[in-house]
């Protein structure tokens, strides 16, 4: 079969016509036509477009049949490639606004425990971020826009910025394992941003939880048992568990034990995604008997009249009310407790880490620590009850 040359092309009249290699070039007018590339692919005959002619000429027509012949070597539909690419080309094209909803929707809501997580990565992206990098396809965006995000807040706001670059490098490694960002990642901090802004350890100390002196905490619990309200109570329990917020107002009277002293908390409702088992002292398991004979709702410390559990910033209005004094907050009283059992030294470390439900630090310790320490935790959860109540003894 003699294969056609450029000139030839020109002057061919309207018809189909046969280069070789599956390559064929529809012409429509003079010197005007189309190019097709005609295969077989499990067991189906295809043709797909390369292109118009003369705007795709002869050789570069060649060129796409030949590429089309390699995939077909590797069992790759041609057509099939070229709809993924184009789907790819879409995606690139996104904004990145668009690619961070997509990995906050199918990553992140499902590990969150907390709808604020939802609202603070939300709030904080669209105030810094998008403004910038929404002025260009995520595609494009390169290391000095991330930049340009960080850099007005990075000594002012220093706490922020840091966790806006740790979320936009979660971000960016999203879109390159989809194959929607192709360059190195913009964000990160050891290869890039290190190079260029402060590091943020250096220039900002981290603003702890205040929290009330373990010698103190006696003499606040006994005045705390003063107040017959829901919201007292959860703070005695709050202090006398260690557990946080969402833990003590999601609680439920079926996730405790009486018999065995414990309550099994939830793995959804943990911080860590993990099951958490709290020993129970004699003060605790008074204070769950008195709420179950207060009401008949499911949720431990509810609102007496819906049911529903108390709101999460109900103790800490209670606790700014009546103990103004006292500068301390809802989550400082945990400081309070591992403050008070390492000061005591009676206690193995990892016990006391597991009481406040905080995991091993290095995947080591985790593989040769199989034991929750259960029985340790019950005897600091004891001593822990004596020392409270130290005050009214």
């Amino acid at each position: 079969m003699k294969r056609l040359n450029a000139k030839q092309l020109l002057v061919l009249p309207k018809g189909k016509y046969h280069d070789g290699n599956g390559l064929y070039i529809s012409i429509s007018s003079k010197g005007k036509g189309k190019w097709s590339f005609r295969y077989r692919a499990h067991k189906k005959s295809r043709e797909m477009g390369l292109g118009r002619f003369p705007d795709v000429s002869l050789f570069d027509a060649r060129q796409h049949a030949l590429s089309n012949k390699q995939l077909l070597r590797k069992n790759v539909d041609p057509i099939d490639e070229k709809n993924r690419a184009e789907v790819l080309r879409q995606q690139q094209n996104k904004k990145f606004s668009d690619i961070a909803e997509e990995y906050i929707r199918t990553k992140k809501i499902p590990e969150w425990t907390n709808a604020r997580s939802y609202q603070s990565w939300t709030n904080t992206l669209k105030k810094y971020a998008t403004p910038i990098l929404d002025n260009k396809p995520m595609v494009d965006i390169n290391r000095d826009d991330i930049i340009r995000v960080l850099r007005p807040m990075w000594r002012e706001r220093t706490e922020t910025g840091r966790k806006i670059q740790q979320r936009l490098f979660l971000i960016f490694a999203f879109a390159k394992i989809r194959g929607w960002y192709t360059n190195e990642n913009p964000a990160s901090w050891k290869e890039h941003l290190a190079f260029v802004l402060p590091d943020p350890y250096k220039i900002h100390n981290v603003k702890h939880f205040e929290s009330l002196p373990s010698e103190d905490i006696s003499k606040f619990y006994s005045k705390l048992c003063e107040f017959d309200t829901v919201s007292a109570y959860a703070l005695r329990l709050l202090i006398l568990t260690a557990a946080r917020t969402k833990e003590i107002i999601e609680a439920q009277f079926a996730e405790f034990d009486r018999q065995k002293r414990l309550w099994t908390i939830p793995a959804e409702k943990m911080k860590v995604r993990k099951e958490h088992i709290v020993p129970l002292s004699n003060e605790a398991l008074a204070i769950i008997g008195l709420m179950r004979r207060k009401h008949n709702h499911g949720f431990v410390f509810a609102n007496l009249l819906t049911g529903n559990p108390i709101s999460n910033g109900a103790m800490l209005v209670f606790l700014k009310k009546r103990f103004s004094k006292y500068k301390t907050t809802v989550h400082g009283f945990r400081s309070t407790f591992r403050t008070w059992a390492e000061e005591t030294g009676k206690y193995p470390h990892h016990a006391i880490e597991f009481c406040l439900a905080h995991q091993l630090p290095s995947k080591v310790e985790k593989a040769y620590m199989r034991s929750n320490l259960m029985e340790q935790r019950k005897i600091i959860m004891n001593d822990w009850e004596k020392y409270i109540l130290s005050w009214c003894a």
